[in-house]
């Protein structure tokens, strides 16, 4: 038996044996968790996830992806791909999020619009939290400010285009000419019905690892401290980790950044389960180890003149700053520039 296999069998080992303990070791913090994620599943996750899974369906079999996704096509071929349909694909992460964006792949890759290559080298520049999450739950609801969930959206979406690029460098791919699958007739594919149909399954899989890894997040955090069952969390499932990250005080914002950007074994395998097995994962999990690092920077650079992390105890407009902002410290240099030249011209014409 390989060592990987070894590996494997053992990890299922360790989650057979947690899932039969944490309930007994923390029966409330794990019911509270499976409540929690059923109301997620059944009410904010409901709406922002399962329209769009039939919509990313709907668009790729009507041609109409490509057409919306026109203004992404320069984003796609930064990453490698000149497909038409790239773009839709890139739309249903930047509007839907990492499901409707995987569900997207997987759909172009069976209708003949991307070969399983192109679909790989798209994931990481796709793979993200939907806005409504971001903007709305993470900003508006756990950090108290819509505004800064609009910078977290922003970060990680520029940081995916930015890791799937240099991933492309990386690879030194050139743009041999591809031969792309046939594409199915309407009446193989399948009508509506079953559009809606696959779409229904598809949720009720990702509702499944959402309530799952909550799960264990909670009942694992129940039994480590605070700052380790933080970690946890985003590591696991990333509503969980940025729920716990909101709460952690001063680096609040940062870690919520960074619960974003690892996405959490909940997404990984939501993913892998929406794109067949002819889709590589490789891009997409060495996508995360550059997306991290790349996220947080480009927070830091949305934050206005270096503000600091909003507090919850704050109202919303106060905003602490721990630097000069970007144009006053132009305005600054500028004026030094003057003052220099005017000392220089003053020294040249005194001089005998």
């Amino acid at each position: 038996m390989s060592r990987a296999n070894k590996l494997g069998r053992w990890g299922l080992a360790l989650a057979a044996v947690l899932t039969g303990v944490l309930p007994f070791a923390a029966p409330e913090a794990c019911a509270e968790a499976l409540a929690e994620g059923l109301a997620l599943c059944g009410g904010g996750l409901l709406v922002s996830l399962f329209p769009y899974l039939i919509v990313s369906v709907l668009l790729v079999r009507s041609g109409a992806a490509g057409v919306l996704g026109a203004f992404l096509t320069p984003a796609a071929r930064l990453c490698g791909v000149r497909a038409r349909a790239a773009g839709g694909v890139l739309l249903m992460g930047l509007v839907g999020g990492f499901a409707p964006a995987a569900n997207a792949a997987a759909e172009a890759v069976r209708a003949g619009e991307l070969t399983p290559g192109e679909a790989a080298a798209l994931l990481p520049a796709c793979i993200c939290s939907g806005p409504s999450f971001v903007v709305l739950t993470v900003g508006g609801e756990m950090l108290g400010s819509a505004e800064l969930g609009v910078r977290l959206f922003l970060a990680q979406v520029l940081a995916g285009y930015l890791a799937a690029f240099l991933l492309r460098l990386g690879r030194r791919v050139s743009s041999p000419a591809v031969e792309r699958p046939t594409r199915p007739a309407p009446g193989e594919a399948g009508g509506i019905d079953q559009v809606i149909a696959n779409a229904a399954v598809a949720y009720l899989k990702l509702c499944g690892f959402v309530l799952y890894f909550r799960f264990l997040a909670a009942g694992l955090g129940a039994l480590l401290p605070g700052g380790a069952a933080t970690v946890l969390a985003m590591v696991l499932e990333v509503c969980s980790g940025c729920d716990l990250a909101a709460r952690s005080g001063r680096w609040a914002a940062w870690l919520c950044c960074a619960a974003l950007s690892v996405q959490g074994a909940s997404v990984l395998l939501q993913i892998r389960t929406l794109c067949p097995k002819e889709i590589s994962f490789r891009p997409l999990l060495a996508a995360r180890l550059l997306h991290l690092p790349l996220s947080l920077g480009l927070f830091r650079l949305f934050l206005p003149g270096g503000a600091a992390d909003v507090f919850s105890t704050l109202p919303p407009q106060v905003v602490p700053l721990r630097r000069v902002p970007p144009d006053c410290a132009a305005l600054a240099f500028l004026g030094c520039c003057l003052v220099v030249c005017w000392l220089g011209k003053l020294r040249d014409s005194s001089a005998p």
